[in-house]
């Protein structure tokens, strides 16, 4: 995010983030310096707006538009959609815990489920996310789950975060991308550990944020995919804070390719069946 206090020459206050909208164009190297240069679109009295480009070895990788806002002042229009119905995150193990149990409980696990696992370990001291949905340890290792439109977790920074509102919205806009594409592939029945999924990656993403939150508290990450079709899948997610304030919206479009093996075998399957009608 850019600097959040930004007071332009005649603006009426000072403004705050408002939205960003993201493109992930090319994979980026953690060994290359990424120069960014950011566009000055406009400066308005309530409203301005900027535009990133993340280069690397000369080529743009990232794209992003940035909307600051003014609060308002006086009376204003209020609503939102109700916090789901869920447990409270101290009622539910973590993540780490759900896969080392799921470990524990199964034989042979695949190479895939084993690096999840440890990248995930790499990344245990960063943030902590506790799933609504209770897989079965099967379930967990293997990635292929019952389809479900919808998934939920909760979510927060490990440790105390300071009392700076940017830092707090960086943060929960780079946790706003976990798992959001994910909740694509469950509609379809797996997940990303799944042998049956030969590729999954983010084509763009984007956050509106309401109101400010605070990212070492628990936020509640309810998510939904509308629609998968051709290679891409969409979901939409909605982040709560505990007392039921929606905090966030969040957008998302993604490639989600079946492996070569499952076309293959949806393949036969399919002429199989075609082949079965014909001849009643």
């Amino acid at each position: 995010m850019s600097k959040e206090l930004y007071l332009p020459l005649g603006a009426r206050g000072v403004f705050g983030g408002q939205s960003l909208h993201a493109y992930f164009i090319l994979a980026c190297s953690v060994e290359t310096p990424v120069i960014y240069s950011v566009q000055r679109v406009q400066d308005r009295r309530s409203y301005v707006t900027r535009i990133v480009k993340a280069t690397q070895k000369g080529n743009a990788i990232f794209t992003c538009s940035c909307s600051f806002a003014r609060p308002e002042q006086g009376a204003v229009l209020d609503h939102q959609t109700s916090m789901p119905d869920v447990p409270n995150p101290e009622s539910l193990p973590s993540d780490i815990e759900t896969y080392e149990e799921a470990l524990k409980k199964t034989s042979n696990p695949s190479m895939r489920f084993l690096k999840r696992l440890e990248t995930r370990l790499k990344d245990a001291g960063i943030v902590e996310y506790r799933n609504v949905r209770k897989d079965s340890p099967e379930e967990v290792v293997s990635g292929n789950v019952q389809p479900n439109g919808s998934d939920q977790h909760w979510f927060k920074t490990r440790g105390n975060l300071n009392d700076d509102m940017k830092l707090h919205a960086c943060c929960i806009a780079y946790i706003s991308d976990a798992a959001l594409l994910n909740t694509a592939a469950i509609a379809n029945g797996m997940t990303f550990v799944s042998s049956s999924v030969g590729m999954m990656t983010s084509l763009d993403h984007t956050i509106w944020f309401h109101m400010p939150a605070r990212a070492d508290d628990w936020l509640l990450y309810h998510k939904y995919s509308p629609r998968t079709n051709s290679g891409r899948g969409f979901a939409f997610g909605h982040i709560y804070s505990q007392d039921g304030s929606l905090v966030a919206t969040t957008a998302q479009e993604g490639v989600i390719r079946l492996s070569k093996k499952e076309q293959e075998r949806r393949q036969k399957e399919y002429q199989e069946i075609t082949n079965h009608q014909s001849k009643l």
